[in-house]
């Protein structure tokens, strides 16, 4: 049971974190919040393939050949989140036409939920692993900060132990060259 007379000022942007993200969803939806997640991936994934291609059509515009590739880049990132953000306000209107809008703001609501305690324990494991302990008092008076330091060592259970930094040390690889791993 939580004692809201006791919550201190990480439970409170646990809760401000948690509510943002689900009434976000909820205004948003399920449809127009998969298709963004999807968006901001697919934005990713294309401006790497391609603004070094888009960068070189550019030479005669911008001298500098890295603020050309930032340039494209940028373009490449927002143009797909735009295509994107129209593809979802037509899907928006869809659902609505088909009287499904009720379903898929509760589903939204719950795709919210669930990326707020993503993001949640990201940074609650980057604040766990940055900040020595000695620094950390917030954090062992919290009484929600608990809770996700429970559901971290469960979803760590579940997913293996991955260590990020050991995938890239050069001593586990054959040769001690790390792998190209351009897409």
């Amino acid at each position: 049971m939580v004692n809201w007379a006791a919550l201190n000022w990480i439970d409170w942007t646990i809760i401000a974190l948690l509510s943002a993200s689900t009434m976000l969803s909820l205004w948003r939806g399920f449809a127009r919040e998969a298709l963004s997640l999807v968006g901001w991936v697919t934005a990713f994934i294309l401006s790497n393939l391609y603004a070094g291609r888009l960068s070189a059509l550019a030479v005669d515009l911008i001298e500098n050949e890295s603020a050309r590739y930032v340039a494209a880049f940028a373009v490449l990132f927002v143009g797909v989140l735009l295509f994107f953000n129209l593809l979802g306000v037509l899907v928006k209107h869809l659902i609505r036409l088909t009287g499904l809008s009720v379903l898929d703001r509760v589903l939204g609501t719950v795709f919210g939920f669930a990326r707020g305690v993503i993001v949640l324990l990201v940074v609650m494991f980057i604040v766990r692993q940055v900040l020595p302990p000695d620094s950390q008092q917030a954090l062992r008076q919290s009484q929600l900060a608990p809770h996700l330091d429970m559901l971290m060592q469960w979803t760590q259970s579940m997913f293996g132990n991955m260590n990020i930094g050991s995938a890239l040390d050069p001593k586990l690889l054959d040769n001690g060259v790390l792998p190209d791993i351009t897409i």
